[in-house]
Formats: C-alpha cells, structure tokens, sequence
C-alpha cells in the first residue's frame, strides 16, 4: 500500500506542477476573463459529471469487489451517456429562462455537452481500474492526460496562435480522448463477457451507495463553487478569472489528501474490516493534516509580487485569496480523508449531512458578505463551510470509533514509522534500479 501511496503522491505532484504551468499560460496569455469563461465551462461540465457519478463513480469502486466487471462497465456507461445528455439540456433549458440560473456559459452549450462526454466515460474506466485497485495504471493514464493538455495547449497558443477559450478547450478535450482511449488497454485483462442476469439489482445497489455519495459531492461541489457563480453575476468574468485562480492554486494543496484519500478508499472498500479501516483512517489523517498545514504556510509566506510577476500584474490580489482560504483547505484535506472513511465502511450518509451543514453555511455567508467583500468574502464564505463540514465528520467519527481527540496527534512511533516506511521504500527502489 505505502508504494501506491508514493507512486499516487508523485504522480500529482508532476500533475500539479504541470497544472501550474497551465494556470501561467491561460493567465498570460488568455487573460482574466478568458479564464472566468474556462471556469465557468469546467464547473458545468463537473456538475454533470456529478449525476453521472451516481452510478459511474464511487460506487464502481465499491461494488467491483462484489460484482462482475463487464455488468459494472455496462451499468456505468449506460447511466453516463443517458444523463450526460439529459443534464446537459436541462441545464441549457434552465439558463436560458434567467441569467442567474445559468450553469452552461452562454453559447457554449455544444463544447461543454461534448467535453461532459467524453471526460465522463473516461471516469468511468478509471473507476473500475480504481475498484480493481490498478493505481499505477490509473497514475500514468493521469499523467499522460495532464501532459497531452500542455503540449496541445502550448501548440495552440504558439504555434496557432489562438489565444481564447477554445485554445484551452480544444487542449482538454484531446487530452481526455487520448486518455480514454490508452485506458483500455489496462481493463483488457479483467474483460470477460457475462449473463447481464440480475442487472436490475445490481443498479439497484449501485445507486443505494451511489445517491448517499453523490448527494455529498453535490453539496461539497456547490460549498467550493457557488462563490464562483456569485462572484460573476456581482463582479464579472475578470475577477472571477483572478479570483478562480486563487483557489485553484489553494486546493493545489490537496495533492497529498486526495492521494492518500485514493488509496485509502481502495483499500478500505476490498480489505472490508472496520478495525483495520478505523487505524489506517487515523494515521492518514494525521499525515494529510501535518503536510497540508506545512503547504499552507509556504505558500502564504510568499509576497504579493511573486504571484504578479508569475501570472502578471492583475493576479496581485492572489495572496489575500490564499490567506483567507488557508484554514479551510486544512480543514477539508482531513475532512477529504474521513469522507473515504464513511464511504468505504458503507455510512456514506454521514458524508451528506456533513456537505449540507456546509453549505447551508455556504449560502447564508455568501449573500451576506460576497456583495460586499468580493473575493475576499468568496474566500472567507468557503474557509468556514469547508471547517464546518469537516467538524461534524470529526464529531461522528470520535464517537463511531470512540476516539479521543488527542488520539488524533502525531505521536513519536508513528513518525519513526513513517521515517522507516520511507527509508524502506528509498531502499528498495536503489536495490531495483541496480539489479536493472
């Protein structure tokens, strides 16, 4: 497990590098409204991907252990393509009758549709490689496609010399097809065709899991982006762009929480133990916590002018984001982590409740205090809603296991624990490079 771990770690470490780079070049190059377009396309597309999720996401993960792969691939790709395109008009339909209910950017219909799915279907693969615990093969496919988007990206921008929204679009779409289509390749060796016989009860199942998941990133989605939608309808797509940006190099420091929290759920979902599930939940999160608060200080440390001169000179207001969003990104990277928890021991309940408390908090500080304070306000609106949801996971979790909250402290055996797991790790890698 601790090589997944590594391996997941380093792999976005690359991507977030490479996804910085990306932020550099749209912000350059594209400018502050270009990139509040971008934004506002990604988000639809990620809120449609939310319902398609109800089936094609954490729940292929759970139930490959305990179904047929070729009934699991099935069932995901025939949910997706019907929802896909059902969401897709029914947000077109929706933003057509009031600005202020608009999710797809206005004349952007057709690009978000296609771009939904093809990165949908492309999920649903990697979900069964996940279930399957195939995390290399699901490293290197999200690798290859984060590299694919910066060389079609860069060519575009160079060589073709587009600078719109359709430089980086036409770059994130290729990028998923390719990955798409490579993602194939590792799911050959589990494909065997089988009777679709008690398919009805199997989707039933699925969708049990899959609405308790999904109800919680629909509420979580909506506590990290409302703002967004606040932001441009009160200040517009340039200060979206600056504002967008911000946050996404913020939650670039859920690099390690998410990669533990992968691997966690993998794990958690076919070891199928509570006790086990309990202990290896509590080390993580103390780690992810430790690592995350470190992050959080270095990048609040840098002045203003790094990030002008960076970005340019219209993304100064940058840092302030980051400080205002600090203690939230801490608190949802443990938060992140007890999710995978309740998911993986089948309360994926408590993952609902504790996005709705949240964003019951999203909406009653956004109205209050966006208007008046802009980003800055979007910042704070999210820094308090993400604690808050992170606190009542923690509540529940103390008493579902019946830990103290000291027991959550990094204690001295447990970081010479991870020294060695490391050193072990280090070593072993030097004794396969030279037997090679």
């Amino acid at each position: 497990m601790f090589r997944k771990i590594i391996g997941t770690i380093g792999t976005r470490v690359i991507s977030a590098v490479l996804t910085l780079l990306i932020s550099v070049l749209n912000a350059r190059y594209l400018g502050p409204a270009n990139l509040g377009t971008i934004a506002l396309i990604i988000l639809s597309v990620t809120f449609i991907q939310l319902f398609n999720n109800f089936i094609g996401g954490g729940a292929l993960i759970y139930m490959t252990p305990r179904a047929g792969f070729f009934k699991l691939f099935v069932s995901g790709y025939a949910w997706t393509l019907v929802i896909t395109v059902l969401a897709s008009f029914i947000f077109e339909f929706t933003g057509s009758l009031s600005r202020q209910l608009e999710v797809i950017p206005h004349g952007y219909f057709i690009e978000v549709l296609a771009l939904a799915m093809v990165m949908s279907f492309t999920s649903v693969n990697y979900m069964l490689l996940l279930g399957k615990e195939q995390v290399k093969s699901y490293n290197f496919l999200t690798l290859l496609q984060i590299i694919v988007l910066i060389i079609t990206l860069l060519t575009s921008v160079f060589v073709f010399h587009v600078r719109t929204v359709m430089a980086f679009y036409w770059a994130i779409l290729i990028s998923y097809l390719i990955s798409f289509i490579a993602s194939f390749f590792p799911l050959l060796k589990f494909w065997k065709f089988e009777p679709l016989k008690g398919m009805k009860r199997l989707f039933g199942d699925m969708l049990r899991f899959g609405t308790y998941t999904q109800f919680a990133n629909i509420f979580q989605l909506m506590n990290y982006r409302i703002g967004y939608y606040m932001v441009d309808i009160w200040f517009g797509h340039a200060t979206l762009g600056i504002m967008s940006l911000g946050f996404q190099i913020s939650e670039g420091l859920w690099i390690i929480s998410r990669s533990l929290a992968m691997v966690q759920f993998t794990r958690i979902s076919n070891a199928m133990d509570f006790e086990y599930s309990v202990r290896l939940t509590l080390i993580l999160s103390k780690i992810t916590i430790l690592v995350t608060t470190v992050a959080v200080l270095c990048l609040v440390a840098l002045p203003e002018f790094f990030f002008q001169m960076i970005f340019g000179r219209e993304f100064g207001e940058i840092r302030i984001v980051i400080a205002f969003l600090g203690f939230g990104i801490i608190a949802l990277s443990f938060s992140m982590i007890l999710s995978q928890f309740f998911s993986g021991v089948n309360k994926p309940y408590h993952n609902t409740v504790s996005s709705a408390i949240g964003l019951v908090f999203t909406f009653g500080l956004g109205f209050l205090i966006i208007p008046r304070y802009g980003i800055i306000g979007a910042a704070v609106t999210a820094s308090v809603s993400y604690s808050i949801s992170a606190l009542y996971q923690f509540i529940v979790f103390s008493k579902m296991t019946r830990l103290r909250a000291k027991d959550f402290l990094l204690t001295l055996q447990e970081i010479r624990l991870l020294i060695s797991e490391v050193r072990n790790f280090a070593f072993k890698g030097r004794e396969a490079g030279l037997s090679q």
